[in-house]
Order: C-alpha cells, then structure tokens, then sequence
C-alpha cells in the first residue's frame, strides 16, 4: 500500500513521491527454511565468558579507593540450542525457522526467539576437524561445540 504525498512549494515546481505504508522489509522474511549439511545437524552447547567485576565495600574508605575492595569472579554464559535437518531449530527459549546459506556459510535465523538476537551466525570447522557454529548475541560472541559426535 503507497499513499501518494504532493508538497507545493513557492516559486517552484511541485513535488510528487510514492510512499510506501506498511510494507516493511523483515531480514529473512522472503527466505525459506533451508537445513544445514548433516554435520551440523544436532545439539550444540554455545559459551561466552563474562568478567568479573571490582565491587567497593559499604564499609570502605572513600579517600582510599584501591583499598577494601572486592571482586567477582569471572563467569560462563552458556546456551543450547539444536538444529533439525528440516529448517526448524529448538532452544530452551523455544524454536523457530533457520535459512543456511551455503555461499557465505552462515545461518539465518527466520523467526522465533533467535530471530534478530543472535547475529553474525557462522558455521565452519575446528582445526581438528570437528565442524563448529559462532554467533554474535548481547555484543558478545559465542563458541558452539557438539557435545556427542556421531
């Protein structure tokens, strides 16, 4: 749906532009579930590392601040997911639709919950071989590794 738009302007010319209303471009939305090669079929286990963080104590010094201080220890983020050889994926956040592209190796996540949080999704192998997914989700990248290889 287009609405049409004429500005006048003064000692000019009108202006006349087609707008389109309504018809948003959604990534993926014209693509079709495609599967990944049967290597990459299955579970995944995905991890991060958050660091710690310096916490100054309630009861510390203010004039001193490297003193009475102290710290958290670094974390890991972990997250699963599994890919089905149909074009569907299932999360413990739920499941949804994925488009692999074959040319730029990487995974298109169509919709459901991974749908615009994970970015930058790539697939590849390790250097021993073992075949490997990374993706980008909260400004931080994620490692994935298969648990069990067949």
């Amino acid at each position: 749906m287009a609405r049409l738009l004429l500005l006048s302007l003064p000692c000019m010319a009108s202006i006349v532009a087609a707008i389109p209303i309504g018809t948003e471009s959604t990534p993926g939305a014209d693509q079709q579930p495609r599967a990944v090669p049967q290597q990459y079929v299955g579970s995944w286990v995905c991890q991060t590392t958050r660091p710690g963080y310096n916490l100054l104590l309630p009861s510390s010094d203010p004039s001193q601040p490297l003193t009475n201080k102290a710290t958290t220890a670094p974390t890991v983020v972990v997250q699963k997911l599994s890919l089905k050889a149909d074009g569907m994926y299932e999360a413990d956040s739920g499941g949804g639709h994925y488009a692999y592209d074959p040319a730029a190796k990487s995974i298109t996540w169509l919709d459901g919950p991974h749908r615009g949080a994970l970015t930058k999704t790539e697939v590849g192998t390790r250097t021993d071989g073992a075949p490997r997914i990374g993706f980008v989700l909260n400004q931080r990248y994620y490692g994935c590794f298969q648990p069990k290889r067949p």
